[in-house]
């Protein structure tokens, strides 16, 4: 069963519910993902004990969009061969059922539709923000200190980070001064309260880890929940089959001006000498 879709943190907004409840709302865009191959490979099951394998179906996609010039020769045949005629800036790979191995072939694309809907609760996956080399009051949440008896510049120190000489070393794990961010997180218990067909734009209940314009991973959980929006309130408009066709035909045209721009060269404009 396919439960997994990559997308695109947008950034954050705000919604309310019919009964009056304000949400926190993260937005995302949820592209098609273009499928560039299929393969069977076999995966250990880490949570049994005696560990067996089983074969498993990936279906390698494509994120976000990268001229076929500008990437690597093997990828660029890779995208080649499935018939895409522009890049990827990086592949990953879905893990699919033997149902939708049928129609998810390379060359054809996932849509957010075909996994999620409206009410799924969802974990996201994100890099979470990177902060640098940070002190341990901003890492951890240290108090610091007392500014007191001459202590001046303790405010922000670790203090003490270990006995003397029993057991004479630092024990693993002690919360010091380090690396902080830029690790893998997930969040559980997001609500997708709306999917725009159109735009292709998803909207969550809560925040995700990550910076803007960073790909999350959403994995649906098999649970649901009822959300009912204030459309008006809420910003939302909700596009209707009519809106559709006329968003595609406003894509066509303007497609097709400029092709016809791009085949028709700028001539020079005419100067006039002065007598």
């Amino acid at each position: 069963m396919l439960t997994d879709f990559f997308a695109t943190k947008l950034g954050m907004t705000q919604a309310w519910t019919k009964s009056g409840k304000r949400l926190a709302i993260t937005r995302c865009k949820a592209c098609d993902l273009p499928v560039v191959s299929v393969s069977t490979v076999r995966a250990i099951d880490t949570q049994a004990n005696n560990k067996p394998q089983h074969e498993v179906i990936i279906a390698e996609v494509g994120l976000g969009k990268k001229k076929l010039a500008n990437m690597s020769k093997p990828l660029r045949e890779k995208m080649t061969k499935s018939g895409f005629s522009l890049g990827a800036k990086q592949l990953r790979g879905l893990r699919i059922g033997s149902e939708q191995a049928v129609t998810i072939i390379p060359g054809s694309s996932i849509s957010v539709d075909q996994v999620l809907a409206v009410g799924d609760v969802v974990q996201v996956q994100g890099v979470t923000k990177g902060r640098g080399f940070a002190g341990a009051v901003k890492r951890y949440g240290f108090h610091g200190g007392p500014k007191t008896h001459g202590q001046s510049d303790r405010t922000r120190a670790v203090g003490s980070i270990g006995p003397g000489t029993t057991p004479g070393r630092v024990f693993i794990g002690k919360k010091m001064p380090g690396r902080f961010g830029g690790d893998i997180k997930t969040v559980s218990g997001l609500v997708v309260v709306h999917i725009n067909p159109v735009t292709k734009e998803i909207w969550l209940s809560g925040p995700v880890p990550g910076v803007i314009f960073s790909q999350v991973k959403i994995r649906k959980t098999g649970e649901s929940k009822d959300f009912a929006l204030e459309t008006e309130v809420s910003g939302l408009v909700i596009p209707t089959e009519s809106d559709e066709a006329i968003t595609v035909t406003q894509v066509e045209a303007e497609t097709e001006v400029e092709a016809k721009a791009e085949a028709t060269p700028e001539s020079a404009p005419e100067t006039t000498k002065e007598v």
